[in-house]
């Protein structure tokens, strides 16, 4: 894999576990007390997209087998 692939696969993982911080646990309670549900929400979501992005990017590097 090349750097690029690695960084885009990184950077969804990075979203769908910030997403899931915000959701499951209280970082950063104080600094951001409200709307923690939508953020964790978006940023999860965010991250899976991400992810599913980059798997067919990833098949579509790949060449065609007969």
């Amino acid at each position: 894999m090349s750097f690029g692939s690695i960084s885009r696969l990184f950077m969804s993982a990075f979203y769908a576990v910030a997403g899931l911080l915000f959701l499951l646990t209280d970082v950063l309670q104080e600094t951001i007390p409200d709307h923690r549900l939508l953020i964790g929400g978006i940023l999860l979501g965010y991250g899976v997209l991400r992810f599913f992005l980059w798997q067919r990017w990833n098949k579509a590097q790949q060449p065609e087998r007969p």
